[in-house]
């Protein structure tokens, strides 16, 4: 009976022991970093730290916890730091190569010491794109020579569209050569300080039709400021096939509208301002003889058009 007394004391001493988790704070800092753009401020950051449990009179210490907590912040704040951001289109100071909208930094060879503000499409030959539109898009700079320029690797590989419409857009000057238009439509609506239309008529020109465009990627810029629009043909073997190509409010105070290496089937040209002098003597608007034409329904009309 003895025995059993002393037993059931044991029991009950034990479960009157208390158990004590201590949680003192650690406070420390994390140094800002130079780039806000990629991590919001931390400031100073409190984390509970046990020193210990307390079991019955007892002491458990747990050993490196804290260098634990601390070298995964560490590691965690070194990931954030030096991670890189990608340039998705149509963030301007960059080069993008179809079909991908991933870019990379460009540096203007004109004014390397200068952040480039260039928005560029690379596109290898056998590409196929759905759409191309700029809208809303306003150009120009000082130092460089063109402020739009459409271009192909030469006469047997070329940009070939089906439809290209220039509506509401004003340039300076405009200068196109070496291509193929099937059928060109300048409406009344198109103003310059002079133009001279001297194309090739050649019946020959084909009607270029692109088929569906499945599977095809589409390029979309809107309400932008940039120094300029390159679209390139980088390869050769083969023609890049794009099924439109819209310029809608696309405005350039300096520089010039640039076409070579192309291949299209319908060309529109609506409410378009061109012209740098104010002299409808000297031509602003210029199609060459490098350019063969199968139609034109030209309305187009001269007046001192000047723009700065």
């Amino acid at each position: 009976m003895i025995n059993k007394d002393k037993e059931q004391k044991k029991k009950n001493k034990f479960r009157d022991r208390s158990y004590k988790l201590h949680l003192p704070n650690l406070s420390f800092k994390l140094p800002s970093p130079s780039n806000r753009k990629f991590l919001p401020s931390m400031g100073g950051i409190h984390i509970p730290m046990p020193t210990g449990i307390f079991m019955g009179g007892g002491k458990f210490i747990l050993i490196g916890l804290g260098a634990i907590v601390v070298g995964f912040l560490a590691a965690t704040f070194l990931l954030i730091s030096t991670g890189e951001t990608e340039i998705i289109w149509p963030a301007k100071g960059a080069t993008y190569t179809a079909p991908s909208h991933v870019g990379a930094q460009v540096t203007d060879v004109e004014t390397p010491s200068v952040a480039s503000q260039t928005l560029q499409l690379n596109i290898p030959q056998g590409t196929r794109l759905n759409e191309i539109t700029f809208k809303n898009v306003s150009l120009g700079k000082e130092e460089l020579t063109n402020a739009f320029q459409l271009t192909g690797t030469s006469t047997t590989d070329m940009l070939t569209i089906d439809t290209m419409i220039i509506k509401n857009s004003e340039f300076p000057t405009m200068d196109w050569a070496n291509g193929y238009v099937y059928k060109l439509n300048a409406t009344s609506s198109v103003v310059v300080a002079g133009h001279t239309l001297s194309p090739t008529m050649a019946s020959t020109t084909n009607d270029v039709v692109i088929g569906g465009g499945r599977g095809a990627t589409s390029y979309i810029a809107e309400d932008m400021i940039v120094d300029r629009i390159i679209i390139r043909q980088t390869t050769t073997g083969g023609d890049v096939l794009i099924d439109q190509l819209t310029l809608d409010g696309v405005k350039a105070w300096t520089g010039a509208f640039d076409m070579d290496y192309f291949e299209i089937g319908t060309l529109i040209m609506e409410n378009v301002r061109i012209g740098d002098d104010g002299d409808i003597n000297t031509p602003s608007f210029v199609v060459n003889t490098t350019v063969e034409i199968n139609s034109i329904q030209d309305g187009i009309v001269d007046e001192p058009v000047f723009i700065r």
